[in-house]
């Protein structure tokens, strides 16, 4: 006997369906797993097709567009609109078959606290009765039921890891010929002579969508991890202070612990009660700011040598690169040449702003 069962109901004469299912998990954790391409792509489908996300950006405004391929090789294009996106609260967004594109709904999810339970009801609306029939007689219970059952282990962790296991993530800015600073980068130069345009979507060329972008990374970082060379830049003299820090101008009171990697200790720190000092190994670093998370992500913000080796050890799961739209010619490379081994990734999701192509990809293991 299913524990937590899924309830559909259509009823005759009507163009809605609504569908209700408790989770033994709380509604930021089930909103993570709607608006996380990553974790999309474990849940939302029947069991046996394979999902491939094209575009999904999770705000209002945002496009969302992904393709499920079945065990012949058939491919069917799923596409929407988020409209109204709530953290914890509400997802209001339209959704489109595109072997019917004249038939559009719109669905509103609702995530209702029950004290560490959430129930999820979803109410969909179709122009007309019979193209909500027509969306039962395809076949879309069995789906539904599926997506839900997988989404229950999702939650439980018996799919993977949880989400509230914290993500390895490389976010890094870098030029389009692939370097992280330009040429001369030091104390005085962070960036390299000439590097600003680099970080210009998170400073003088930053958007609306930028900021919405630095924003969500900032919240969803539970600890941070940089290398040594970054650390001697960011605690130096022209480095963070009291009101800029990690994700540049965000509150640094609520700003996630760092975690360096060093041979050694330096003897002077700075800004001292914001770092801690790993000197045992990348494994250890990872272990130590999965700790301190919470659940969150785990961030490593360079530099390009460090995110590299983390990369080529197999301890990354997301790798995100906000693209910038120069050629530098030389500086400190994130993929050096001569690399040992391929790196595969998986594309999932892309966004486009002036100052930066924000490219969003799972690391295939």
């Amino acid at each position: 006997m299913i524990e937590n069962p899924t309830t559909i109901t259509a009823q005759p004469g009507s163009p809605f369906i609504e569908i209700v299912r408790d989770f033994d998990a709380t509604p930021a954790l089930l909103f993570r797993a709607y608006t996380d391409p990553e974790l999309v792509t474990r849940w939302l489908g029947p069991r046996e097709m394979e999902m491939r996300i094209i575009e999904y950006d999770a705000r209002p405004g945002g496009a969302y567009r992904y393709v499920h391929r079945d065990t012949e090789g058939n491919e069917h294009a799923f596409r929407g609109v988020f409209h109204a996106v709530t953290p914890g609260e509400r997802i209001i967004q339209t959704f489109e078959y595109e072997g019917t594109p004249d038939v559009v709904s719109l669905d509103h999810a609702t995530f209702e606290d029950l004290g560490g339970r959430t129930r999820l009801r979803t109410r969909s609306v179709f122009p007309t009765v019979e193209a909500r029939d027509a969306m039962i007689a395809s076949g879309m219970e069995r789906g539904v039921i599926d997506s839900m059952d997988r989404l229950d282990e999702l939650a439980h962790g018996t799919a993977g890891s949880r989400p509230e296991a914290s993500r390895v993530v490389v976010d890094i800015s870098m030029s389009l010929d692939g370097y992280v600073t330009a040429p001369g980068a030091d104390l005085e130069h962070g960036l390299g002579v000439g590097g600003e345009p680099l970080h210009a979507w998170v400073t003088d060329e930053r958007t609306p969508r930028d900021a919405e972008i630095l924003r969500r990374s900032f919240t969803d970082t539970g600890a941070v991890i940089m290398g040594r060379r970054t650390f001697d830049i960011v605690d130096g003299p022209n480095g963070w202070s009291d009101e800029v820090g990690y994700g540049h101008d965000q509150d640094q009171i609520a700003a996630p612990p760092v975690f360096v990697v060093t041979h050694s200790r330096p003897e002077k720190v700075r800004l001292g009660d914001r770092f801690h000092f790993v000197t045992d190994g990348l494994g250890s670093a990872v272990d130590r700011a999965r700790a301190a998370a919470g659940g969150k992500d785990v961030v490593i913000m360079g530099g390009g040598a460090t995110a590299y080796e983390f990369l080529r050890a197999g301890l990354v799961d997301i790798l995100r690169i906000h693209l910038a739209p120069i050629i530098l010619g030389g500086g400190t490379p994130l993929f050096p040449q001569g690399m040992p081994e391929s790196l595969r990734l998986e594309p999932l999701g892309s966004v486009s702003t002036p100052a930066a192509e924000h490219l969003t990809y799972r690391v295939i293991k």
